[in-house]
């Protein structure tokens, strides 16, 4: 019997975001036919992360697709891992540098230059293990990019992405903003709101997904002390960034 690799996600109320999704799912199918794939989700849409536990068995491993540390989701995810020991979780897929990577192709898609003031925007990161994975995000994306990246956030303590976006202008150049966001919809809307001379598209865009994104999510799954590496049932853990 394969094993189970269970994608899982917030949810999206926007087509064009439920499309990404589902085709970064498929993307990883067909890349590990040696796994069964299946999504889940902790809000909008289902099957719910508990509900995918509670129909599948035998060894599970849960990848969190998010970007940086939502504890809402975190909590979600653990309490469902815990109803079966067979399920463990990996790390969440970012920060990373394969991220990075994705994102100034994203930038050079989105026609960036050089000279522009760079801006990355994130969702709300409410927390300051989530404004730290911001920050790593954002430094990542500036060792890549060859540049200075600033932060703006939709929410939390960090800077407004608004406020952001004003004082990027202050070095009287373009303001390109790097969207830091899986998939499209009203989390991007909120972000093109924000006044930005150019916004990038999601890490999805809707298109086929970035080969390096399938080849992060298959890292997760078979990374070190994550599920698939461990003998015998392995246990309920979440593991470390």
């Amino acid at each position: 019997m394969n094993r189970t690799l269970i994608l899982c996600a917030h949810g999206s109320d926007s087509p064009r975001g439920r499309s990404a999704f589902a085709g970064l799912v498929n993307a990883v199918r067909r890349e590990a036919q040696d796994l069964d794939v299946v999504d889940a989700f902790v809000d909008v849409q289902v099957p719910r992360i508990a509900e995918v536990v509670g129909e599948t068995a035998g060894p599970r491993g849960v990848v969190p697709l998010m970007l940086a540390y939502d504890r809402p989701v975190s909590v979600d995810i653990v309490q469902a891992s815990h109803l079966d020991p067979a399920v463990t979780v990996t790390a969440p897929l970012g920060p990373d540098w394969v991220l990075a990577e994705v994102g100034v192709r994203r930038l050079f898609e989105a026609g960036a230059r050089a000279g522009d003031t760079i801006v990355l925007a994130a969702d709300a990161a409410i927390d300051d293990r989530a404004v730290s994975d911001v920050g790593k995000a954002a430094r990542l994306l500036s060792a890549v990019w060859g540049g200075r990246v600033h932060v703006g956030t939709l929410g939390g303590p960090d800077t407004p992405l608004a406020d952001a976006v004003d004082v990027a202008r202050a070095y009287g150049k373009r303001v390109v903003v790097s969207t830091y966001l899986l998939t499209p919809g009203a989390t991007h809307d909120a972000i093109v709101a924000a006044g930005a001379d150019v916004v990038t598209e999601p890490l999805l865009d809707g298109g086929p997904p970035d080969q390096r994104l399938v080849s992060l999510v298959l890292a997760r799954a078979r990374s070190r002390g994550g599920w698939t590496s461990v003998g015998g049932d392995p246990g309920p853990h979440l593991a470390s960034h």
